[in-house]
């Protein structure tokens, strides 16, 4: 391997540590729930409403994102993003209180969103060119899924040592913060300062230029494929606790599963992407995950409540969780496929990401509402349901893409 890969996939590796690190600290009440609460002794609802404020900044900030990516380079707005982040996990880390804490997660919805989601894209997307799209994206979200996984064991191992619950998980945070800090200094110093013609351009001309980008056709197309995705991707939650209530999967194994996700994430992303390259084509890959994934889905209602199927339904669990990794890996990848030039990616990103991920607003309170009022199985084949549509959809939006850019180079 000659000196530029060794540079080019020393960048993957430094983004995909990012990446996976990054988002542990907004979400780090998932980690360190009770300790956090009786450190700055909040109810339920004061620790709901620091997350809250977290997805208050960082919902409209996808959008916006995309403009501040494709105006600044990678660099700036990737080094910013995780020496900032470090620096709020460091003062988050002392416990400050309720009201300073709301402060500290509004700013982490900009600083891990606003300055860096479609950056990172961005900054992935340029360390090659469309024949590498899939691998380069495919082994950026594996490794990720990966080393998000040591870090977790890490910080538990951390949190394990001390004695004391709340100067365990507050000693756990600050290795994250200061790890973060890390990644930044490495990105000012490996990264290139990019001059692309985005770069010139004012302000007015992104905003405008983001707006124009919204006429496109295809960009929609890749909304639905990244809005259809997401939402089988955040109806997994429910499986560890179908599999506890209908087939008897103790918690321990079911807490388990979270680190095995991991695991899984960097099978699926990372052999998704290099399959993409093999023949060709991601969106190939993405709409024949799409169908598997609908057919899988499919099964958890097929499937009886007994406990010795018990077995079926986790390897079942297993393919959806590579299958929907393999498709994650691949659905910002694909602006490649697309068509789409690389000095709008920023922008374009944004528009994925802001009405891809609205499943967020409305999903897990309507999958909720289904297994609170229809009791047993029955609530939970409704979510079934409504994941098996969107694997089907997932394929229908893909295939109809992939059809697009045919006619398109036959012109």
């Amino acid at each position: 391997m000659n000196k530029s890969a060794v540079r080019k996939y020393g960048i993957l590796l430094l983004l995909a540590c990012g990446a996976g690190f990054i988002y542990t600290l907004p979400y780090i009440r998932e980690t360190f729930y009770i300790p956090i609460q009786n450190a700055m002794g909040l109810t339920n609802a004061q620790m709901g409403s620091l997350n809250a404020w977290y997805a208050i900044v960082a919902t409209p900030a996808y959008f916006l994102g995309g403009i501040v990516a494709d105006k600044f380079s990678p660099k700036i707005m990737l080094t910013f993003s995780f020496i900032s982040t470090g620096l709020l996990g460091l003062w988050f880390s002392m416990f400050p209180g309720y009201n300073a804490s709301r402060i500290i997660f509004a700013i982490m919805g900009f600083t891990t969103v606003m300055t860096y989601w479609s950056s990172v894209i961005k900054a992935v997307r340029m360390l090659g060119d469309s024949d590498e799209q899939g691998r380069l994206f495919g082994l950026q979200e594996g490794l990720r899924g990966i080393l998000n996984a040591v870090l977790v064991f890490v910080m538990a191992a951390v949190y394990a040592s001390f004695a004391d619950n709340i100067a365990g998980a507050a000693w756990s945070i600050r290795l994250c913060a200061v790890l973060l800090l890390v990644i930044g200094v490495l990105c000012w110093f490996l990264i290139e300062n990019t001059n692309e013609k985005g770069q010139t351009e004012t302000l007015k001309d992104v905003f405008v230029g983001m707006f124009k980008c919204m006429k496109i056709p295809r960009v929609w197309l890749l909304v639905g494929i990244v809005f259809t995705a997401y939402s089988i991707y955040g109806l997994m939650s429910y499986i560890n606790t179908y599999m506890v209530t209908m087939y008897g999967m103790s918690e321990t194994m079911a807490a388990n599963l979270g680190g095995i996700r991991y695991l899984l994430q960097g099978v699926g992303g990372i052999v998704g992407g290099f399959l993409a390259d093999k023949i060709h084509s991601r969106l190939k890959v993405i709409c024949g995950a799409g169908g598997i994934l609908a057919l899988s889905w499919a099964a958890f209602i097929a499937i009886p409540v007994n406990t010795s199927y018990y077995m079926m339904v986790l390897l079942n669990f297993f393919l959806g969780v590579i299958l929907v990794y393999a498709i994650r890996s691949l659905y910002f990848a694909d602006i490649d496929d697309a068509g789409i030039d690389v000095n709008i990616t920023g922008r374009v990103s944004g528009i994925l990401s802001t009405f891809g991920y609205l499943p967020d607003v409305f999903m897990l309170s309507m999958a909720g509402h289904w297994i609170d009022t229809y009791a047993g199985k029955a609530g939970y084949n409704r979510v079934f349901i409504y994941a098996t549509v969107m694997g089907v959809l997932c394929m229908v939006i893909s295939g109809a893409l992939l059809m697009v850019v045919r006619k398109d180079k036959k012109k």
